[in-house]
């Protein structure tokens, strides 16, 4: 981590030379291209353009936002956007700035060209916003000094690039600043199944597509929760081998057992407020399931539901929760 010092405030980002990262195959699976990225193909393309402008101009790119749920690769995205554009990007995310004098400390350190990341952006504080999106438009920053009045102190050019789970949370003024906002699609079968296959051959486990086949169906379409079944695949593997050479239908069945998964990525906990929901065979409100979950309320809504409701299992209204026969 880099520390940038000034008088008033100490400021911590991490700084990625992109030419000078070590990849280790076995842990480290980021994709590092746009090739090896799967899916959003819609901003690739775009992306693409907006980086072959730039090099041709020799300028930075407009600044982009990248919305949409935890794990689709937002980040990486963004570490392959440095990589293509050959700049060095650093990285910091929105809830450890504070006060708008660590966001100017931050903008001084960028050399010409630099790419911001700023990851879960929506959690910047107001007066925070209002340094940085005059900074994004103008590439300025106005400060206030006690005899002087206020002094414009230019910055070099960069591109913001910002990642966030909470679109809605965004200021007008800020939204505005952003050249290209892309949001984040679903993976579809296929997709999952292409990625699958990649882990699995990343993680040295041989198998066939017919036991791919059986295993899309237990997992959502979220890169990173592919890849965590992947690598509960790859342990599980390792130590129930013995002679088998690869990852068989009858290995797929005894770890789905071991696992607890169920379809379409189902955990126990899942599971439970489902029976919750059929021993009351009633519509019923969040906060009454939350308290037979052992559970807050938010983390019910953020981390149950979202998987309940695209797996159509359940309804969900402004009062009431509704299993779906």
């Amino acid at each position: 981590m880099e520390i940038l010092d000034t008088n008033t405030v100490l400021v911590k980002v991490k700084t990625i030379n992109i030419d000078s990262v070590v990849q280790d195959n076995q842990e480290n699976l980021r994709p590092d291209s746009f090739d090896s990225f799967i899916w959003q193909e819609h901003i690739k393309k775009i992306l693409q353009t907006a980086i072959n402008s730039a090099k041709k101009r020799k300028g930075s790119m407009g600044h982009i936002l990248f919305c949409g749920p935890s794990g689709f690769g937002k980040t990486t995205m963004a570490h392959i956007i440095a990589k293509q554009s050959g700049v060095n990007m650093k990285v910091v995310t929105g809830y450890a700035i504070n006060k708008p004098a660590e966001i100017v400390s931050i903008l001084n350190s960028l050399e010409e060209w630099d790419i911001l990341f700023i990851d879960e952006i929506h959690r910047l504080k107001p007066n925070v916003e209002e340094v940085l999106y005059i900074a994004m438009e103008d590439f300025v920053i106005d400060m206030v000094m006690p005899e002087w009045g206020s002094v414009r102190i230019p910055l070099n050019k960069f591109t913001l690039i910002g990642a966030t789970t909470k679109w809605e949370w965004l200021s007008k003024p800020i939204k505005n600043r952003f050249v290209y906002d892309f949001h984040f699609m679903d993976y579809n079968d296929e997709e999952k199944k292409i990625i699958i296959d990649k882990y699995l051959k990343k993680y040295w486990v041989a198998t066939n597509q017919a036991v791919i086949e059986k295993i899309y169906s237990k997992v959502d379409s979220v890169p990173r929760e592919i890849h965590n079944l992947c690598i509960k695949i790859r342990d599980f593997f390792v130590t129930e081998w013995k002679n088998e050479k690869e990852f068989t239908q009858d290995l797929r069945k005894r770890f789905l057992i071991h696992s607890k998964i169920d379809d379409g990525w189902m955990s126990p906990i899942h599971q439970k407020y489902l029976n919750i929901l059929k021993r009351n065979d009633r519509p019923m409100g969040i906060k009454s399931i939350a308290i037979q979950l052992w559970m807050n309320e938010k983390a019910v809504e953020e981390d149950i539901e979202p998987l309940l409701i695209k797996l159509w299992k359940i309804e969900k209204t402004i009062g009431w929760r509704i299993l779906v026969s």
